[in-house]
This record gives C-alpha cells, sequence and structure tokens, in this order.
C-alpha cells in the first residue's frame, strides 16, 4: 500500500469485464509508481467485482469500492475522488487502456506549472479489439483552448488528469447535468478563471463501440449541454440556478433545440414555426427580439454547431432572467 500517493487514478465500472483486465494492467503498468488506484464498482452483475477483488490481492495500490445499488459513473466518481488522497486525480475509464508513460507525462507538467489545474491529453481511438482506427487532440495553447470551451469541451475528458483540490473546490461532478457533468465542470472552473491544457502526445486508448449514445441518451447530452451554458452565462451558482427551477423554465425551447439539432431541413423550418409562437407566447416578446433569434437559428443551426449553443443561451437567459 502507497501511504502518501502523489495521483489518485479513479476508475468507476459498471459490467465491464470484457475490457477491465487491460484497462488495470495499463495502470499497474505504469512507469510512475506513486499512486493509488481507486476502483468503484457500480453494482456490476457479471464477473468485474471478481476481476477487480483478484488484482487488488496481488497489488495493495488498489482501493476496490462496492455500491449497494447502480447509481450511474457519475456518482460513481464523485465517491471514488471523495476518499482520494492525492494531491492529482487522474480520471480513467473501465473500457480504456493508458500508455505506460501517462501518468509520468502528466505529474511531471503538473509538478512543474503550478497554475495549472486541469491537463488532458491526446488519444488514439481504438475499436472494440483494440485496433487503431483515428486519433484525437486538443491544443495546448490555453487561448485556443478558450475559444473551444466557448463551443464544445476543451479536452478529451478520459484522458484528465486535476488537481484534487480543484475537484473539491467545486464537489465533484454535478449528476445534475450527466451525461453533460463534464462539460459544466470545465465552464466551472474556466468562469473561476482556471488554467486548462492539454498535452500534444497521445497517451490514451479511448474505445469507441458499436452502441454509441442512443438516440435518447444524444438528446439527453445536448438538453444537459445547453443547461450548462446557461448556467456559465447566468450570475447564479449551480445551485441557485436549479432552485429557481430554471431548467423546468426552460423545457420547451430545450426540446425545440433538440428538434433543430437533430432535424432536417424540414424540422427546422417548422420549429422556427414553434418558436415564433413561443415567443409571442412570453411577456418580453418583441418583434426585435423575435427577429434576432431566428437570424441566430437561420445561420447557426443548419451548420449543426455548437455555436448555436453558445449564442442562444447568452440572449435567451438574458431575456428569461430579466
Amino acid at each position: 500500500m502507497i501511504l502518501n500517493p502523489l495521483v489518485s487514478v479513479v476508475t468507476p465500472v459498471y459490467n465491464r469485464e470484457k475490457y477491465l483486465v487491460e484497462c488495470i494492467e495499463s495502470i499497474l503498468s505504469q512507469t510512475y509508481e506513486n499512486f493509488e488506484f481507486i476502483i468503484i464498482n457500480d453494482n456490476s452483475s457479471d464477473s468485474t467485482a471478481n476481476i477487480i477483488k483478484d488484482y487488488s490481492l496481488q497489488d495493495s495500490r488498489i482501493k476496490l469500492l462496492e455500491n449497494d445499488k447502480n447509481i450511474g459513473a457519475t456518482l460513481s466518481f464523485n465517491r471514488g475522488f471523495g476518499i482520494a488522497q492525492g494531491k492529482y486525480i487522474a480520471r480513467m475509464d473501465s473500457d480504456d487502456i493508458s500508455l505506460s508513460d501517462r501518468l509520468k507525462n502528466q505529474v511531471n507538467i503538473f509538478e512543474s506549472w503550478h497554475d495549472l489545474e486541469v491537463l488532458g491529453t491526446g488519444a488514439i481511438l481504438i475499436d472494440h479489439n483494440a485496433k487503431e482506427i483515428g486519433r484525437r487532440q486538443f491544443p495546448s495553447d490555453f487561448k485556443r483552448v478558450k475559444k473551444i470551451l466557448n463551443t464544445g469541451v476543451p479536452v478529451f475528458d478520459p484522458s484528465v488528469m486535476m488537481r484534487t483540490s480543484t475537484l473539491k473546490e467545486t464537489m465533484g461532478f454535478d449528476n445534475r447535468l450527466a451525461p453533460a457533468d463534464d462539460y459544466h465542470l470545465w465552464l466551472t472552473l474556466f468562469k473561476k478563471k482556471k488554467i486548462i491544457s492539454n498535452i500534444d502526445n497521445y497517451l490514451i486508448k479511448y474505445r469507441l463501440h458499436d452502441s454509441n449514445l442512443s438516440k435518447l441518451e444524444s438528446r439527453e447530452q445536448l438538453r444537459k449541454s445547453f443547461l450548462a451554458l446557461q448556467i456559465y452565462n447566468s450570475d447564479f451558482s449551480t445551485n441557485e440556478f436549479f432552485k429557481k427551477n430554471i431548467p423546468q423554465s426552460l423545457n420547451n425551447f430545450e426540446e425545440l433545440i433538440i428538434e433543430y439539432w437533430n432535424g432536417s431541413e424540414t424540422s427546422v423550418t417548422g420549429s422556427i414555426k414553434i418558436l415564433k409562437e413561443y415567443f409571442r407566447n412570453k411577456e418580453y416578446y418583441t418583434k426585435s427580439n423575435e427577429l434576432k433569434v431566428l437570424t441566430l437559428l437561420k445561420s447557426l443551426l443548419k451548420k449543426r454547431s455548437y455555436f448555436f449553443f453558445w449564442y442562444l443561451s447568452k440572449f435567451l437567459l438574458a431575456k428569461l432572467l430579466k
């Protein structure tokens, strides 16, 4: 057992018996060794628990937490980081593979860059057989990171290492914003003027499955991404935002946004008609407001761009909260 680990690797897992061994082996094979490995079994029904127990008997750095019921990845991660002893938290998904120098590279940068709060890496995309099918990278330059954050996630989330103190300051990931809780956290940190960056190196293998996000999950992710932007553009904390019941008041509009995002040319046209009715039923409706929004919609939505969320949320929030 490591008494004073510098890094806490946190991995929530649910029914990943097929890939979990590769995940665990990739962490235990790291060239950097001063870490603890916290694995949270989210009430799996396969052999996941047995795999973790077997490894924990071989390596005392592994700490197994068992959930009595399935609570999801976000709450499981928060439970794991809640007992973390390390100065840094490294996220590790249960079906991914970390390259052997991942932790070493990230720790070296953190130890020399004291203002840094979040650090991601490039990712090698693999299929279910671990065959490379592509690569993905995010910029290290803070100005470019800032620009990306305005329109989407600025880091490859499964590769992230962050300061434990920063995560504790934000109380971890907010399950109310899942599955866009990571995007909400990056926006929150940026609002607090925290530095987010990336390593140019490809230090993680990210597994893409045939079972990508379902249409329902995709809609929910878009809806929660929009909410995250609403919170970011407001003067409220996340808790204040939810206490004011703003998400419920925006629900119809969020559904409209998702229809735009997923829709065809016909549905865009139809949704604009619905949007007009939406505005006419609001106290703040003016012809000028309607034209301003519709102009944004026509120019941005056809491009299926995250800029849509950014610009429209700023405008709407000002109107809804005045």
